[in-house]
């Protein structure tokens, strides 16, 4: 045996004995394996959430990565994100006799149905049928805060311009106002199951739902109400 031949076969005996031999191709786990867990595991969780037509993007895992293939199925550390859209992160875990644990990055998107303004509008214009229409929009970032749902909308008064194509918040939308300042209105005060009916002044402009300050008439007492559908205030 040559010289050279009895140090490469020394080398061998020696890394296996001390047990760093790298895994084969055929040992290793495969990367399209823990990228398609990834996805599974970031699509389920949007479809939890309510969202419907996902898509997940898995960044690239390092092809150099060498992991062991595991002899257990692959398990997903638990998350305390609420967040399911967007930027992502999946832990996946190999709990097997040589256990390991990778983290995987997607970015999470969905297709939604929402209603848009199909042309722009001035501040306190009162939004009607024909002022919006229904698109498909794909978002990777939860609407928390935005009006969803046409009947939502219609009816509303936005609280600032706004252009054609845009999401309506809900904080962008007011109910109209039905009292105006120096108005003369019903008041109805409750008690005890007994229901009073005086008049009033009220002090400022409110729609339904909002609270407004009006002063009693007959006592000349300032007190806060809240405007009813009918355009009446009712006060404690």
């Amino acid at each position: 045996m040559t010289s050279s031949l009895k140090k490469v076969v020394v080398s061998v005996v020696l890394l296996t004995g001390l047990g760093v031999v790298a895994p084969t191709l055929a040992e290793t786990q495969s990367i399209s394996s823990i990228a398609a867990t990834a996805a599974r595991v970031a699509q389920a969780r949007a479809e939890g959430q309510g969202y419907e037509r996902v898509s997940v993007a898995v960044r690239p895992i390092d092809a150099r990565l060498r992991l062991t293939q595991c002899g257990s199925p692959l398990t997903v550390l638990p998350t305390v994100a609420k967040r399911a859209l967007g930027q992502t992160s999946v832990g996946i875990r190999c709990s097997g006799p040589e256990p390991w644990t990778i983290y995987a990055r997607a970015t999470v998107s969905a297709i939604i149905t929402v209603p848009t303004l199909n042309t722009s509008l001035s501040r306190g214009t009162l939004i009607g049928e024909g002022d919006i229409t229904v698109t498909e929009r794909s978002v990777t970032q939860d609407l928390v805060g935005f009006a969803t749902r046409s009947v939502d909308i219609v009816g509303r008064e936005i609280r600032r311009d706004m252009a054609a194509g845009q999401l309506l918040r809900s904080s962008d939308l007011v109910s109209p106002k039905i009292i105006e300042r120096g108005q003369t209105v019903d008041l109805i005060a409750q008690a005890a199951g007994l229901s009073v009916n005086m008049q009033g002044k009220s002090l400022g402009r409110g729609g339904v739902g909002d609270r407004v300050l009006v002063k009693n008439l007959s006592s000349g007492k300032r007190v806060e109400g809240l405007v009813l559908a009918s355009g009446s205030i009712l006060v404690n």
